[in-house]
């Protein structure tokens, strides 16, 4: 859509535009060696290379992982054999006095430039923050903010997890509530013991079918984040690593906030109405969380909530605080 509405604004009969379906992978000067190749082989004479394509950064220190122009350098190397010329562009400024973008080489040290890097105009996408007109075309620029709406327009997952008894359905269902009441975006709860009834019944109390269970969870929760609505989770969920496997499944869609019911375990079988803490302490049941199976606290939850502490209302209101404090809610327009 967006280079669509590029080809009205540049409007020239002499360019013909083809589009190609295909992901970036961000592996760096080989996949731009692919790139070249590909489009050799559809019968193009050239092919246009930038800065660092296909680059990445270290998820170390942050820095780019490839040199700036390494792919610049493959591709050359291998023009003649693949019979393709390379049409290399260094880095790329916008300069003010002139309006118009130049090589960086070839800019006068005394004039003002201007640059926002893939980064900056991501964050800029998800923070609602203002774009500058020399940045691109205002059509573009309406596009992409469609695609990728500013966070309170996206998607989240609340995570609830703690022991059985803790409070966590509760504190699930006042959220929804609480949640439909200021926001048109669509909240769905997925309880533990309803998604045990409606969507695992097949599955036991092993350790590998809880698991099963709480993917089961996440990818319904990661299609919802996907999607811009809420997901609002609730199973125990007593496994760290499983924990960490679900936010990397829905991080990549929007933000996941993990909250802890951190109710003691005391409370927890004071509260119990099905008896399942005495009879997993009389032997009657077994691999029951909190007795005879272990609960993992998490280490870093976003929020951390102790209900013989705070009642369900007042632990909300702490959760909605962190949610506007995120930027996920704007209580005062979404109302």
């Amino acid at each position: 859509q967006t280079y669509e509405r590029l080809k009205a604004e540049v409007n020239n009969p002499k360019i013909h535009w083809a589009y190609l379906p295909y992901a970036m992978h961000m592996a760096g000067p080989r996949e731009a060696l692919q790139h070249m190749i590909i489009r050799r082989n559809y019968g193009c004479t050239h092919f246009i290379i930038g800065r660092d394509m296909a680059g990445c950064k270290s998820c170390l220190s942050g820095d780019d992982f490839y040199g700036a122009y390494e792919a610049q350098d493959l591709l050359r190397k291998h023009s003649n054999e693949l019979g393709i010329d390379v049409a290399e562009f260094k880095e790329m400024v916008y300069v003010y006095e002139d309006n118009a973008y130049l090589p960086v080489s070839e800019v006068d040290q005394a004039k003002t430039t201007l640059n926002l890097s893939g980064t900056e105009l991501r964050q800029k996408l998800m923070d609602g923050t203002e774009i500058p007109e020399w940045f691109s075309f205002p059509e573009v620029v309406g596009i992409l903010r469609d695609a990728y709406p500013p966070k309170n327009k996206q998607g989240f997952t609340i995570f609830f997890t703690g022991l059985p008894s803790s409070g966590k359905s509760t504190l699930a269902n006042v959220l929804m509530s609480r949640l439909m009441e200021i926001t048109s975006r669509p909240v769905t709860l997925l309880d533990g013991d309803l998604v045990r009834k409606n969507l695992s019944s097949e599955l036991g109390f092993s350790k590998e079918h809880r698991d099963l269970n709480i993917k089961r969870i996440g990818y319904v929760a990661s299609e919802i984040t996907k999607h811009r609505g809420i997901a609002i989770c609730a199973p125990i969920a007593p496994y760290s690593e499983t924990r960490e496997e679900i936010r990397s499944i829905i991080e990549q869609y929007g933000k996941f906030i993990l909250i802890h019911v951190a109710t003691p375990l005391e409370i927890c079988e004071l509260r119990d109405l099905k008896g399942l803490y005495a009879k997993a302490r009389a032997g009657q049941i077994t691999g029951f969380t909190g007795i005879d199976d272990p609960y993992e606290s998490p280490e870093s939850p976003e929020l951390r909530i102790d209900t013989s502490m705070l009642d369900p209302k007042d632990a909300i209101e702490n959760v909605m605080k962190y949610l506007e404090g995120q930027g996920l809610l704007d209580i005062r327009n979404d109302c």
